[in-house]
């Protein structure tokens, strides 16, 4: 795991590729525009997410002995909770491969302190779509925020030019000050 967390964090810092995953997570249409080769990322996506569940598929039948068809069933759930947790938007675009390894670290301590208090499997599953709830509660306030910021950063600006422009035109001649 920590072999291949290296290997993905680094061609999503320095590879072409990486910034191809952002960008068509981010917004696929302007991604296409920019020249990205949107269907290639996705295809190589979904390929390596097929064989990264293949290889889990691997270590959960090597550990029970035996191929269960139920016996991941909750996974994807915690997945999903993991990168949330770790600061990935559901909207795409945003989230690294730290973050989702610290999610799934959280993910997991709930998953055995649950357990060891004794929980029923109902109530964790329960108890993780909560936590999956808040966090996207909270990524969407983050980003009303940022966006709240940004306009008002931009309406700023617009009341400075403008200043600098009614300033120039009531100065003799037309010519700044």
């Amino acid at each position: 795991m920590i072999i291949f967390a290296i290997v993905v964090a680094l061609v999503v810092a320095r590879a072409p590729f990486g910034r191809w995953l952002y960008a068509v997570g981010g917004n696929e249409r302007a991604a296409e525009l920019s020249g990205v080769p949107v269907k290639r990322v996705k295809m190589r996506v979904y390929m390596v997410s097929g064989c990264m569940a293949a290889l889990a598929g691997l270590i959960i039948a090597s550990e029970l002995t035996a191929a269960a068809p139920a016996a991941g069933e909750t996974y994807e759930m915690n997945a999903i909770a993991a990168v949330v947790i770790g600061g990935a938007s559901l909207a795409g675009g945003r989230g690294d491969v730290k973050g989702a390894l610290i999610g799934a670290f959280v993910i997991g301590f709930l998953n055995d302190g649950l357990v060891l208090v004794g929980v029923s499997s109902f109530w964790q599953t329960f108890l993780k779509g909560l936590v999956i709830v808040l966090a996207v509660m909270l990524d969407q306030g983050q980003q009303r925020l940022e966006r709240s910021r940004a306009a008002a950063q931009a309406a700023q600006e617009v009341k400075r030019e403008a200043a600098r422009i009614e300033q120039a035109v009531a100065t003799p001649g037309g010519a700044p000050a």
